[in-house]
C-alpha cells in the first residue's frame, strides 16, 4: 500500500505551492468529509434569518422536524470544529514547506492569510453573511504571530507539541466547563420554591409583554416612586421586555425583507451592516474557539500523528468510540434541555444547556476525526473513502460554490425560495449539490492542478501566475 504521508526529506526546495506528491492525502479526505457536514448545516441559514442561529424552527413538523433534530444532534458545530482543526494542520505543513525553501515564511504566509481574508470579506458581503473565511484568516494571523515568537526564542515551553495540545484543550474546554459549573452552582442556591416563583414571574412578564405588543393599554405606574408594588414592578419589566421583543421583531423583518425580497445591492448592504454589528462577537469566537482549534490542529500535525496516522490505528479507534460514546449523549441531553418549557426564561438552565452543547461539539468532532482516521488506516476503507480527496483538494472552491448556488436559489434576487423550503427538502438539495461536487471534482483535477479559487489564491500569494492545466506526459 502506498504511504499516505509525506517524508519531510521529500519537500521541494524550490519556491511555489506544495506539489501533489507532497500533499497529505488523508487531510484532503478529511476536508472532503467536513464539506458534507458544513453544507448540511449551512443550508438552513439561506432559508431563514441567520440572526436566529441556535434557535429551533418551531414551524417544522414530521420529516422536517426529524431532519432538524438530525442536523442539530449529529452535525451542527461538529464539522466546523473539524474544519478548523484541519486548517491548523495545513498551516503546519505549509509552514514547514516555506521554511524548507528558505523563503521568508512570515511575509509569504501573511500574504496568503490576507488573500483569504479578502475572499472571506467578499463572500460575506456579496454572497452570505455566515462566512467563516475572514475569521479563519484573523485566527491564522494569531497563530502566525505565535510561530514568529517561537523563532525569536520566546515561549520555549510552548514549542513542544504535547504542551501545545495541553494548552489548546484547556483553552477550548475551560469556558464551557466554567460556565457549566457556575450555572449549576448558582441554580442550586435558590430553594425549590424560590426558583419556581422566579420562573412564574418571568412567565407573567413575558405574557404581559406580548399583550402590550398586541395593543393592550399600559397600566399606570409612578416610575419616580421608590416603593413600587409587585404588579407595578411587573408592569415596568413587561414594558422593557415588550420593547426588546419589538426591536427583535423589527430586525428580523428587516433581514427577511432584505434577503427574501430585496435586490442584490439591498441584500449586500444589509449583509455588510449585519457583519459590522456582529464583529465584536466574531472576535470573541476567534479567540475562544477558532484559534485554540487551529493550535490543536497545528500541534497534532507537529506531533507526527497525522502524517503517520496508520501507526496509531488503536488510538483513533479509542478516540472514535470515546468521542461518539460521550459526545452523542451530551449533545442529546443539551437538546432535550433546550426543549424544556423553562429554557427561554430560565437563564441558568440556558447556560447549562449551551455549555453541554458546546462541549458535545468538541467531543463528537473528535470522535468523527478518530473514526475517519481509524477507517483510513485500513486499506479497504482508504480505497472506499479516497473519492473524498478530490473534493477536499478543492475545498475553497466548493465552499464558495455552495454559497453562490444557494444564494441564487433562496434569496430574492434569485429564485426567491427564502422561507419556503422545509428542512427535509433542504437536506435533499444539499445532498444533490454535494453529489455533483463529488463527481465533478476528480474529473476537474484530471485536467487542472487545482480548483479555480485555489489556483487564484496561490497566484496572489506567490505574486506570480501559477501553472493551472495539467501537462500531459510526452508520448514516446
Amino acid at each position: 500500500m502506498a504511504h499516505q504521508f509525506v517524508d519531510s526529506s521529500a519537500i521541494s526546495s524550490s519556491p511555489g505551492p506544495v506539489a501533489d506528491a507532497q500533499r497529505l492525502v488523508i487531510l484532503d479526505i478529511l476536508r472532503g468529509f467536513a464539506l458534507w457536514g458544513i453544507l448540511l448545516m449551512n443550508i438552513e441559514w439561506f432559508n431563514r434569518p441567520i440572526s436566529e442561529i441556535g434557535q429551533w424552527d418551531e414551524s417544522q413538523q414530521g420529516l422536517s422536524l426529524a431532519a432538524g433534530w438530525f442536523v442539530r444532534l449529529f452535525i451542527e458545530g461538529k464539522f466546523y470544529t473539524l474544519f478548523s482543526l484541519l486548517f491548523g494542520m495545513g498551516f503546519a505543513i505549509m509552514l514547514r514547506h516555506g521554511k524548507a525553501t528558505g523563503r521568508d515564511y512570515f511575509a509569504w504566509f501573511s500574504r496568503r492569510l490576507t488573500v483569504l481574508f479578502l475572499f472571506g470579506l467578499l463572500h460575506l458581503v456579496f454572497l452570505w453573511s455566515g462566512d467563516i473565511l475572514h475569521s479563519y484568516a484573523m485566527a491564522g494571523f494569531i497563530l502566525l504571530g505565535m510561530v514568529w515568537l517561537f523563532d525569536k526564542g520566546y515561549l520555549q515551553d510552548l514549542q513542544r507539541p504535547h504542551n501545545q495540545l495541553r494548552v489548546a484543550l484547556w483553552w477550548l474546554g475551560a469556558p464551557s466547563v466554567l460556565l457549566l459549573l457556575a450555572a449549576l452552582l448558582f441554580s442550586t442556591q435558590d430553594t425549590g420554591n424560590q426558583h419556581e416563583q422566579d420562573w412564574q414571574y418571568e412567565q407573567a412578564v413575558e405574557a404581559r409583554a406580548k399583550l402590550l405588543m398586541s395593543g393592550a393599554k399600559p397600566l399606570p405606574v409612578d416610575e419616580n416612586s421608590t416603593e413600587l408594588s409587585e404588579p407595578e414592578l411587573l408592569e415596568l419589566d413587561a414594558r422593557l421586555r415588550a420593547e426588546e421583543l419589538k426591536q427583535n421583531a423589527l430586525e428580523l423583518e428587516q433581514e427577511i425583507q432584505a434577503l427574501g425580497q430585496g435586490t442584490f445591492l439591498q441584500a449586500s448592504k444589509f449583509r455588510l451592516q449585519q457583519a459590522t454589528a456582529e464583529f465584536p462577537f466574531s472576535l470573541i469566537n476567534i479567540l475562544l474557539a477558532i484559534f485554540p482549534l487551529f493550535l490543536l490542529g497545528y500541534a497534532l500535525q507537529g506531533s507526527g500523528m497525522i502524517e503517520n496516522y496508520q501507526r496509531y490505528s488503536r488510538v483513533w479507534k479509542l478516540l472514535c468510540c470515546g468521542g461518539i460514546g460521550i459526545g452523542l449523549p451530551l449533545s442529546l441531553w443539551a437538546l432535550i434541555l433546550m426543549q424544556a418549557p423553562r429554557f427561554e426564561l430560565d437563564s441558568w438552565l440556558g447556560a447549562v444547556a449551551y455549555s453541554l452543547y458546546y462541549l458535545s461539539q468538541y467531543v463528537l468532532s473528535a470522535g468523527y476525526l478518530g473514526g475517519l482516521l481509524w477507517l483510513c488506516s485500513q486499506p479497504r476503507w482508504l480505497a472506499r473513502l479516497s473519492g473524498l480527496a478530490a473534493m477536499g483538494k478543492m475545498a475553497l472552491t466548493h465552499y464558495l460554490t455552495h454559497s453562490l448556488v444557494l444564494s441564487l436559489l433562496f434569496f430574492g434576487y434569485g429564485l426567491g425560495w427564502y422561507g419556503q423550503v422545509d428542512r427535509a427538502w433542504q437536506l435533499l438539495i444539499a445532498l444533490a449539490l454535494l453529489i455533483c461536487q463529488l463527481l465533478i471534482s476528480p474529473w476537474w483535477l484530471t485536467y487542472f492542478q487545482f480548483g479555480p479559487l485555489e489556483w487564484l489564491w496561490r497566484c496572489l500569494t506567490y505574486k506570480a501566475w501559477q501553472p493551472f492545466r495539467r501537462v500531459k506526459p510526452a508520448m514516446d
